[in-house]
């Protein structure tokens, strides 16, 4: 939940579309319209926004063994305020428990303007866009969800530590000062479980907007997959084989390379700004991010400052192309902003991905090699910046057949040395939201656990 925000449990008889926490949408909508146009003439700023944000969530905690649910609920309303100045920009974010509350939002903002805290006025959204209703979250639906995951995906016999499902929506509202208001919903639901097995702990999960159907059969694949990997006699890796990487294993390398593709990072890191247009990687990989990927884990048009979200190529074929731009981060390294301003935490827009993957291609696997295929669930997958570790188990694998199973190895990933050594790229893509939403199909490396 957002700096700020608070929850509020919510009975049996929920409020619909038209309230959230006990206020009425529509009338807030109005209220901040009004507030907004009474500080621009009072106050006289050289912009202001306001930022309204509306939540339901609901969380599904299944036991798996016994068959017993445990339901939570909550909402709120908060309200992100920015008041540009000629010396400056402020910001606040505070909870919304009443339209007073929207006024008071741009006064503490106003009152935050410093000019360390410089940021560019961002270019107009397009007008016009009604406040979308907010959909309510059925409980009911949550578990027979959640069942039919549990039923569906589970490999028999296997202890499930955790098995949670969470459906979320959320209504935003953008109030410029010239008057100009726009309108956004996103709803999703997820599904995550955590498996036991004699090596470890096994998570992966499926995401996608609420209400849409679930493809589950990857899911169950991968899972039946990691079971059987992790389980029964193993023995060491050889260090001399190439190494693949197996979606599940090499997502949390792409959600690394998502990380550092962002355009805050960009502006710490100037040796990383430099490399725009320069070849840095292998033909092999190419990145795209695509907001409205239809096997993508999020969807999203525009971001939080009404930017429009369009698709991305980051990389292609091995040259360095850009980064993920909210407007401040756009200006600060003087190109054009690209719709990735998203506001999470009570913080002013940062530039973040939305299904960002690495592109299929479907390149020949080696003759032989050691194939990691389940991710051992660790306390972080990056220790620190640009570094990712894993623990994965897998198999040696001889002209196309796995010939013995391999206990778990530990590797630590240069983000950047280890996709410049890339090989290949398989064509079994797949998102996840265990790595932040980003996807990726097989990954082929050269020989990386040592000698």
């Amino acid at each position: 939940m957002a700096s700020g925000e608070h929850e509020r449990p919510v009975s049996a008889g929920a409020p619909g579309e038209g309230a959230c926490a006990g206020m009425d949408l529509g009338v807030l909508a109005g209220e901040a319209r009004a507030r907004m146009e009474a500080f621009t003439r009072g106050q006289a700023p050289t912009g202001a926004e306001l930022f309204l944000t509306a939540s339901r969530r609901l969380s599904l905690e299944y036991e798996v063994g016994p068959g017993r649910f445990s339901l939570s609920r909550g909402e709120s309303v908060s309200a992100a305020a920015r008041v540009w100045r000629e010396e400056g920009t402020g910001f606040a974010a505070l909870s919304v428990g009443g339209a007073e509350d929207l006024e008071r939002v741009l006064n503490v903002a106003s009152e935050r303007v410093r000019p360390d805290a410089r940021a560019p006025l961002p270019a107009l959204p397009a007008p016009g866009v009604s406040p979308p209703g907010l959909p309510e979250l059925s409980g009911e639906r949550a578990r027979e969800l959640a069942e039919h995951v549990a039923r569906t995906v589970l490999p028999p016999g296997v202890v499930v530590q955790a098995a949670v499902l969470t459906c979320t929506a959320s209504a935003s509202l953008l109030v410029r000062g010239e008057g100009v208001l726009q309108g956004s919903l996103d709803a999703r639901q997820e599904a995550i479980v955590r498996c036991e097995t004699s090596r470890g702990a096994v998570v992966d999960g499926v995401a996608g907007p609420l209400g849409e159907a679930w493809n589950l059969e990857p899911l169950r694949a991968r899972l039946a997959e990691a079971v059987e990997t992790l389980e029964g006699p193993a023995e060491a890796a050889d260090p001399g084989l190439p190494l693949i990487l197996r979606p599940a294993v090499a997502a949390p390398l792409v959600a690394a390379l998502a990380w550092m593709l962002r355009g805050d990072v960009a502006v710490a890191t100037p040796a990383l700004a430099r490399a725009v247009g320069k070849k840095l990687f292998p033909s092999v990989l190419s990145v795209v991010d695509e907001p409205l990927h239809p096997l993508g884990v999020w969807r999203r048009s525009v971001d939080d400052e009404g930017a429009p979200a369009r698709a991305l190529r980051l990389v292609d074929e091995g040259r360095f192309q850009g980064f993920l731009h909210s407007a401040a981060t756009a200006a600060r390294l003087g190109v054009e902003p690209n719709g990735r301003g998203l506001r999470a935490e009570g913080s002013p827009p940062t530039p973040s991905a939305l299904n960002l993957f690495v592109v299929p291609r479907g390149d020949a696997l080696p003759e032989h090699y050691t194939e990691l295929v389940a991710r051992v669930e660790t306390f972080t997958t990056m220790p620190r910046p640009g570094v990712v570790s894993l623990v994965a188990g897998g198999w040696e694998v001889r002209e196309g057949r796995r010939v013995k199973r391999l206990a778990p190895v530990e590797l630590r990933l240069p983000v950047l040395e280890t996709l410049r050594a890339l090989r290949g790229v398989g064509e079994d893509l797949a998102f996840f939201p265990t790595a932040d939403g980003c996807g990726t199909p097989t990954l082929i490396l050269p020989p990386l656990l040592g000698g």
